[in-house]
Order: structure tokens, then sequence, then C-alpha cells
């Protein structure tokens, strides 16, 4: 005899299973239209704390996690590795919970009782402009180094993202106004000038590059595509060329870099901002932080004491008949 009992699904809530909660909260962000690379760092740091749960054998359901728990995670983050991390990770949990309050799978998120982690202000290290001709100077006539001198050149007179210089293509480049649009962060375009100088460094590439199929703007050797990762590499190997110490070889420093020295010459952090693409001047401000040495620098120049002393010296001279 045939049972009349209808068969209900195994269904779990997101709210019960940490797991299918970061699915639902990445295939989220791709509706959103956040980048890759920021998807992927939430997904990052996701399997942190689901790891760190296992590890502490602490329940993992995101119905059951609590503001405790979210602290001590975040501490243990700060510990073994870096009070940056443990503040992404506070940026990362905060998107996470809001996503499942906003979807009605939990009534509220335990972030609202914890704090955001005190980041110590530190000024960051920036290439000199001499550690930039050093650079240069390891370039060769090859294709990698005709190449590579294009990419510092874009680099430091732009300040582009690592992924910005990625997705150039060659529609992208205006040779009579001398502009690169690029795709930044929310999928948000912009258009940046760039020097006579980095015009002559992308002409030489030009030439070297013709014949190469893709419109991916910068390739390798074999005329692929480079990722931000393959980039990192090529930057690291030209500091390693150069014996370039005391500061991180990354395409980042060199947007740091292109900050300060755009400030140093007399640029204005309102242009700034939109050069770089940040959405809020402080954004701005915090990126462009001068130096303590630049201080120094600035203060020996216009110390009101010293012009008043000088001053009054002058004043003081008698004319020679």
């Amino acid at each position: 005899m045939a049972s009349n009992l209808v068969r209900v699904p195994n269904f779990t809530s997101l709210a019960d299973d940490l797991q299918r909660a970061i699915n639902g909260f990445l295939s989220y962000c791709k509706s959103k239209h956040l980048s890759d690379r920021t998807t992927e760092y939430y997904s990052y740091r996701l399997k942190a704390l689901s790891k760190y749960l296992a590890d502490k054998e602490k329940p993992s359901a995101p119905i059951s996690l609590t503001a405790q728990t979210v602290r001590e995670f975040i501490t243990a983050e700060s510990d073994s590795k870096s009070a940056s991390t443990a503040n992404h990770d506070y940026i990362t949990l905060s998107a996470f919970f809001n996503y499942l309050v906003g979807d009605g799978f939990i009534e509220s998120s335990p972030m609202e009782h914890v704090d955001r982690p005190k980041r110590r202000k530190t000024v960051i290290d920036t290439f000199s402009m001499k550690q930039v001709d050093d650079i240069l100077t390891t370039c060769g006539r090859d294709f990698a180094g005709v190449r590579d001198k294009a990419i510092v050149m874009m680099l430091v007179d732009c300040g582009l993202r690592a992924s910005e210089m990625c997705g150039i293509t060659l529609n992208d480049i205006d040779w009579t106004d001398c502009t690169v649009l690029v795709l930044g962060k929310g999928d948000k375009e912009r258009v940046v000038p760039f020097g006579q100088a980095t015009r002559q460094a992308l002409t030489a590439y030009n030439a070297r590059r013709a014949g190469v199929e893709t419109d991916t703007y910068f390739v390798s050797t074999l005329g692929a595509q480079i990722d931000r990762h393959r980039l990192r590499e090529i930057i690291g190997q030209r500091c390693e060329l150069a014996k370039i110490t005391g500061v991180r070889c990354s395409p980042h420093t060199f947007r740091h870099t292109m900050a300060v020295q755009y400030l140093r010459n007399g640029g204005d952090v309102f242009s700034l901002q939109k050069l770089l693409g940040h959405s809020s001047l402080d954004m701005t401000r915090k990126y462009a932080e001068l130096s303590q040495t630049d201080v120094q620098d600035k203060h020996r120049l216009y110390s009101p004491a010293d012009r008043l002393e000088a001053a009054k010296q002058t004043k003081g001279r008698k004319r020679l008949k």
C-alpha cells in the first residue's frame, strides 16, 4: 500500500550552517557587482573564521556566534598576523552579518557589540626618485625590459592600482590627450593623464608589442595577459636587480610614491583624490601622508622664528659706502 506521507526535503537554514551562509554571502557580493578581488578577500577572511572555530571547537552556526567569540577571533588574528589583518576581519564580518540580518536569517548582528580594532598610524615608506631611477636603469632593450620600463613609468606617473594596470586595453589609451581610461573599484571608470616621458616609454613598448593579438595592453613575453600577481613579481624582480632595500617592493608602493611626489611638487589633495580614484578625501589624506622628514624639511624652510631672526639681521646691516 502506497504511503500518503509527503517527504519534506532536508533544508538547513543559512543561520544554522556557516558554509552555506558564506556561500550565500559571496553570491550576494557578486550580485552587487563587487570586484573579484574584494569577493575573493571576503572569502579568504571567512575561511579564516571557519578554521578558527573548528580549531577551537566552538559552535560555528551564524545564529550561535556571539560578540565574545568574534572578539576572540579578531584578537587571535591580530596576535598571530597583524593589526591590519584584524581590521580587515572586522570589515568582512560586519558585511557578512549585515547580509544575514538584511535577508532575515538572523535578528541582529553580533558586530553591534564589537569595537573596531585600533590601527597604529604609521608613515608608509615610498620609493625615492633615486630608487625609481635605479629601477628604470635595470630595464634593458629587450621586450621585457622595454615593457617593464613602460610599467614603472605609468605606475609612478599615474598611481594606478595593480588591478587597474592589468585591466588596461589598447583602446583605453588616448595618445592625443595623453590619458588612460581605467576601471577602478566598484567598476567606476576614471580618466588619468600621463606625462610626455611616460608617453615615450609607452610608445617604445608599442613598437615591441606589435603583432600581439590580445587587446590587453601589458602582456607577457608569450603574449598572454599579465595579472596582478605577475605584476608584483615583475616589480619585485626589478627592485632586486636595482638592490632596493628598506621599502616594500610592490606596485602599491609606486601608488603611494606618486601621491607623495605629487604633493611635494605642488599638487593639491582635491585633484589627487580624482587621480587616485578615492571615494573620500580622508582616504587621500591618509594615503598621501608626508613623512616626518618632509615635515622637518618644510619647517626648516618656512620656520617663522628663523625668518624673523633673518629679517632682523638683514635690517641691522649697514650699507657699505
